[in-house]
């Protein structure tokens, strides 16, 4: 995760420097909500790649014994024009998400944040834990809350002993309002198409990671809280057609000016947080870059390692 972390990092500031670049997304919903499939693209010309990312999702394969998640990552060479390799998608998007929350968390949370509410007990909410525990050691507690208690029970159980340093306590979703003011930091990351986070409940100075809404049609928080706090996005065109801007976007409660773009925070092109009272919140859609960048330094690893098989022909 260190290493993810890092290169979303460059991934962001190379975008920002106009060294890299990503197509129109295609989506495309079979039966919506059960089955749907998304190609993502894009180039890093600064770290001399390019590629594809194409995933599926059926909401049905857990009982069938597979995930739900399930997709391919091609990397290409930007110099000669040639396949670089091939990686499983499902690895590379969970670790490249927790990398894009924590990457933002640490440039955008107030500095002596010291607990955490990550809403969604789900492999992305262990993402954004691992994300988190590994770009800001000074974390104390974390809070883990789902629409289905069992759910959280089960996270803090699984993960307890993996992070020594760090208090992890499930949260009935009866009391999430509670939590949810109480805390420096809130991430949310579930497949909600309606709010579960409201505007009154947030206290100055909080950081809000928004990493659900990739789609249109999905939504997390309250539309009226996003027209009250400082934005950030990962894409500004992204967030305000299919993140979590759509919403506020759509009723005229912000503008696509309204949102900075984190590549450019991290660049110093413009400013992050102005003042520990700032509500900041990174909306994250997902960009090709950032999956193109992690694949890409995992082969570099291979290589050097003389993992996989080459064949001559």
């Amino acid at each position: 995760m260190g290493d993810a972390i890092s290169d979303v990092e460059l991934a962001y500031k190379l975008y920002a420097r106009e060294e890299a670049g990503v197509f129109p997304v295609i989506v495309h919903h079979f039966e919506s909500g059960k089955r749907e499939m998304d190609l993502k693209s894009g180039h890093l010309a600064g770290a001399g790649v390019f590629g594809m990312k194409m995933l599926g999702f059926c909401s049905e394969n857990p009982q069938r014994g597979l995930a739900p998640l399930a997709g391919l990552i091609v990397v290409m060479d930007v110099d000669k024009q040639q396949p670089i390799g091939i990686l499983d998608g499902t690895p590379i998007t969970f670790m490249r998400t927790g990398a894009a929350g924590a990457v933002a968390a640490r440039a955008l949370a107030r500095k002596d944040s010291k607990r955490v509410l990550i809403a969604g007990a789900g492999n992305q909410g262990r993402a954004q834990l691992l994300g988190l525990a590994t770009a800001m050691p000074a974390l104390e507690e974390i809070y883990i809350c789902d629409i289905i208690d069992e759910n959280s029970c089960r996270f803090v159980n699984e993960q307890n002993g993996k992070f020594p340093n760090l208090q992890l306590k499930a949260v009935p979703y009866a009391e999430l309002a509670e939590i949810a003011g109480q805390v420096d930091i809130i991430v949310t990351c579930t497949r909600s198409r309606e709010f579960f986070i409201s505007k009154e409940w947030i206290k100055a100075g909080t950081h809000i990671n928004a990493i659900g809404a990739d789609m249109p049609g999905k939504q997390e928080i309250e539309p009226e809280l996003m027209a009250n706090v400082r934005l950030f996005g990962d894409s500004r065109a992204q967030v305000i057609q299919k993140g979590e801007c759509q919403h506020a976007a759509k009723s005229g409660r912000i503008s696509a000016d309204d949102i900075t773009e984190i590549g450019e925070v991290l660049e110093g092109m413009k400013p992050g947080r102005r003042s520990e009272d700032d509500i900041t919140l990174f909306d994250a859609t997902g960009m090709a870059i950032q999956d193109l960048i992690v694949s890409a330094k995992l082969l570099e690893k291979a290589k050097q390692l003389n993992i996989g098989l080459e064949v001559e022909f």
